[in-house]
Order: C-alpha cells, then structure tokens, then sequence
C-alpha cells in the first residue's frame, strides 16, 4: 500500500518551500463560497430557502437565539504596530536567545523594538540516550559562532515581544550535506518564513518578521521531505511575550517533547531513521528536550517550597498528542495552547493538559511540599518504556497540613554485610523493565564458585526484588527452597555461602522473567 500519495506529499513541499498557492489537482478542493456579510470570512453558499433554522423549510428546527455569552471576534487583537520606520532597536542588555530548558528573562520594555537573531544549522552524530549508548545523526540549530554546542537538538529558545520586528538569519555550515531552513509558527508569512530562510550548504539567508501574537510557538524545518528533518532534530520554540506581561515568578523553564523512530543501532551504537515506524505512528523514543535523561539526574529542575515556576511547553511531534502531568502536584495555571493574550481563559488546578503535536502550552506549579515531582507525559508507556521523563526536586521545609509520609521503616530481608573476598552480583538498574533483555538483570548472570564460597548480590535498582533459588519458564517461577533473599530494597545486599557443589539457577519473585546461575564445583 502507497502510505505517502506522491502528488500530495510533493504539492505540500512546493506550497511551504516556494510559495506555491495554485490548486493541487487530485486533492481535496472546498465547495463554493460567498464572502460572509458582516467581515472578511467566508461562509459555505446555502440557498436562502435551505438556511438551517428556516421556518419555511419543511421539518427545519427552530432557529436557536445566540449564546448569551457568545465572543465577539469583529475586533482585532493584535497590538497597534509602531512603524517598523520608528522602531527603535531593543536595549543592549537585551537576551533574546538561550539553550533549554534555560529561556531569557521576561521583555520588560513597554515598547516595540527591533532586534536580530542568527542561528546556524548543525549535523552531527550526537547521543540520544546514554545509558544505553545509542546514537543518530542530528540535524539541529544553534546561536551563530557558538561553536561548544555540536548537538543542536533542540535549537536555541527564542524570545521577543508581540509588536516586535525580527530579523532573522539562518546559515547552513558549509561542512553539512543536506539544504535546510526553518518554519517559525510565530511568524505570519509564507511558510513562517521558511521560503526565504532556505540555504544549501555554505549559504546565509534572511527573512524580517512582525510577532503579532504572544504565545510559545513550535519552530522547525520544512525543507524536502519535511517529517524525516523534523525527526533528526530540527525544531525549537519562540516564546512572545504579551504586550501586558505574564505575573513574576521564580523559574521559567523551556520544555519541547518530540519522537525518535529509529532501527536498532549498529555495533557502534548508531542508530538510523525508521520511515516505516515513522508513518505508523511507532516511536523508538518519546523525550524531553531532545534526548533520554536531558531532565533527569544532574539535569533535573530546581525549586525551593514556596517558589513558583512557569514551563513553556512545546510539542515537536512528529506525530504523537502530549498529555502533560506533574506527578505529585498540579498544574496551578494552564495558559491552553500557550495562548498567552490578555483575556484568554487561563485554568487553575489542573492534572492534565493535553498538547496537541505542533502546538503549545504554558503551565505554572507550584512548590507546596518537598518532594521530587515527576514531568511526564502520562501516555505512560512513553514514560517508563521510551524516555519521557523530566524531574523537579524540591526542597525546603515540610508543611504537614498539607502531606505526612509514613516513616520510613526497614524492608525485612536476611541482610548480611557483604564479605570483602566473596562473589559479586549486582541487580541491574531498570534491567526488569524489558523481560526480552531479564538475562542481564543479574550481572555477571552465571558465576562459578567452589564449595564454601559465598556469593552477594546487592540491589542496585529503585525497584524491590528477591534472589529465589529455583526455575523460572514462561515468566512463571517455581522455587526450589534452597535459599531465598526476601525482598531487596534499593541499595541492599544479601549474602549466601554454598556447602554443596551443582547448578542453582534463581530467579527474581515478583519478576520472574529475572534469571541467573550459580555453579558449585567441588572444593580442591
């Protein structure tokens, strides 16, 4: 079956990259229209006769009496453009540009300016997830001359004010291979400027654009075959600022959540772009900020109880909807859409928001308790099994009126210190998360000893697990009664001398699929 009809797919290049605004034969093409009375719009032609609501039409509806409530969209919204002639430029001080999740300090000029940005295009091989040593070939952006960022997924977080003229220059190095541009969601022109911005290797190109409306908007490119640039890395976010500014708060933070559809790596660890996981929607990796772990561990968010923070959040895609949640928290403010103009609903106390690809939120927590809260997108097997997860630790003082923990107790288990001469065995981080991989949940997986040894293992995982003398077979373990640890919590060791020769294989209790071997030899 054809997935990607050739006319369309060369038709919407053509319209995005030159411009092209002629009819696309073969596609879809909308019914007559007549321009409606009241304002530019258009509404599909009924005959008068037929309008819905028409009581001289047979078997018609009543006509319904408009919403009390209705929005009166007749007015513009956008600001009162100073002449881009009287514009000054913005003040020296001014930052305009950073790498995630960092974002530049709020505008707080109360005037139109002018300013320029410049960017360059990148690819390179970078990694996308450490603990597992895969690499892909990353195409991305990065501020022009920047030249300690080589990985530039994802490109730099612009900043502006709605009201203000940009300039934007766009380089592709001259040691890349394929032409590139970008696409600004911000920007109001053709292709959010990507019919200028485009550049083969070796060349600069420009485009100036007015930011009429505040929001944080998707960025990316949509040069040739566009989905494929986007999956290498090619995306950013520009946030504008509104004209009246959004409330101070502590932290602001980038977040952009995107998908990798990838082959498995070759024995270097490089992974290549999977065409056919990409049009069924099948990703390798759904992350945050570009890469697994880019929020995690020495990367996590920082705040103190008290503090509020404010996360400007973009999905990249390619294909996937976003369902955003803090676990252990709220969202105390969802600006939906990241629509940040005065006067747009904005809701409070919210779990979820949901992010469509392609678009945006704004969403602001706040800290109440200490704690670690967990940024995920709660399609949950994105989270635990493809790399969607962020972390904000919180410190401070605990405030019991609002969360008491139990105490903490021991986790019963036949612990004993592990002897300096004896045989190690250590329970893998996440290695029972993937039973097609268990054999390495214990490592090394098969030891020989004598007789009188001992072996300990030691639980070097979050997750609680047992050592289980026995056989395991279809994920069903039977024991053997010959030892068994109890359960293991994260950090513990446990400890088993051997006073007989023969194969013991054991197993992990509540993840069974968790195996490994001791084999005893006679004492010399």
């Amino acid at each position: 079956m054809q997935r990607t009809p050739g006319l369309v797919l060369s038709a919407v290049i053509a319209i995005i990259a030159v411009g092209c605004a002629g009819p696309v034969t073969g596609g879809w093409a909308p019914g007559p229209t007549a321009t409606a009375a009241t304002g530019g719009g258009t509404a599909a032609s009924t005959p008068p006769s037929e309008a819905p609501g028409d009581p001289s039409t047979p078997g018609s509806p009543a006509p319904s009496a408009p919403p009390a409530t209705a929005v009166d969209t007749s007015g513009s919204v956008l600001p009162d453009l100073t002449p881009v002639a009287d514009l000054a430029d913005a003040p020296a001080g001014e930052v305009h540009v950073t790498y995630a999740p960092e974002v530049a300090a709020p505008i707080a000029r109360d005037y139109q300016a002018k300013y320029e940005v410049r960017l360059e295009v990148l690819e390179n091989v970078c990694t996308i997830d450490a603990a597992n040593g895969v690499q892909v070939d990353m195409w991305g952006y990065r501020v022009e001359g920047d030249e300690a960022v080589v990985c530039g997924t994802p490109g730099p977080i612009l900043r502006g004010r709605a009201g203000d003229v940009v300039t934007i220059t766009l380089t592709n190095l001259p040691g890349n291979t394929h032409p590139h541009n970008i696409d600004f969601h911000a920007v109001t022109g053709q292709g959010g400027g990507a019919a200028d911005l485009t550049a083969a290797p070796g060349e600069t190109k420009s485009i100036t654009a007015r930011l009429l409306y505040p929001g944080a908007f998707m960025y990316h490119c949509a040069y040739g075959d566009v989905p494929v640039h986007i999956m290498h890395g090619m995306y950013g976010m520009f946030i504008v600022d509104p004209e009246i500014p959004l409330p101070t708060v502590a932290h602001e933070w980038a977040m952009v959540q995107s998908e990798w559809y990838l082959t498995e790596p070759d024995a270097t660890g490089l992974a290549q772009v999977d065409k056919e996981k990409m049009t069924l929607e099948e990703p390798t990796y759904v992350v945050f900020n570009g890469s697994v772990g880019a929020l995690t561990g020495d990367n996590t968010l920082k705040m103190s109880v008290g503090e509020r923070a404010r996360i400007y959040f973009v999905n990249e895609g390619l294909n996937l909807n976003s369902n955003f949640h803090p676990i252990g928290s709220h969202w105390d403010a969802v600006y939906p859409e990241a629509a940040t103009l005065q006067g747009n609903p904005i809701i409070r106390g919210s779990q979820s928001t949901l992010v469509v690809a392609g678009g945006g939120t704004v969403v602001e927590v706040q800290a109440q308790v200490p704690q670690t809260i967990l940024l995920v997108d709660h399609a949950l097997t994105r989270t635990f099994y493809k790399g969607a997860l962020g972390t904000i630790v919180v410190d401070g003082a605990a405030n019991p009126e609002i969360f008491v923990g139990a105490p903490a107790e021991p986790v019963p288990s036949a612990q004993t210190p592990a002897p300096a001469d004896g045989v190690q065995v250590t329970i893998t981080k996440d290695g029972w998360l993937d039973p097609a991989n268990a054999e390495n949940a214990f490592d090394p997986n098969t030891v020989t000893v004598k007789v009188g040894d001992t072996v300990t293992w030691t639980n070097g995982d979050a997750t609680m697990h047992t050592v289980t003398s026995g056989t395991s077979a279809n994920n069903v373990g039977t024991p053997s009664g010959v030892f068994d640890s109890g359960f293991l919590a994260e950090g513990a060791t446990w400890s088993y001398t051997f006073t007989e020769a023969g194969e013991f294989p054991y197993y992990c209790t509540p993840h069974p699929w968790m195996i490994g071997k001791v084999i005893v030899e006679p004492s010399a």
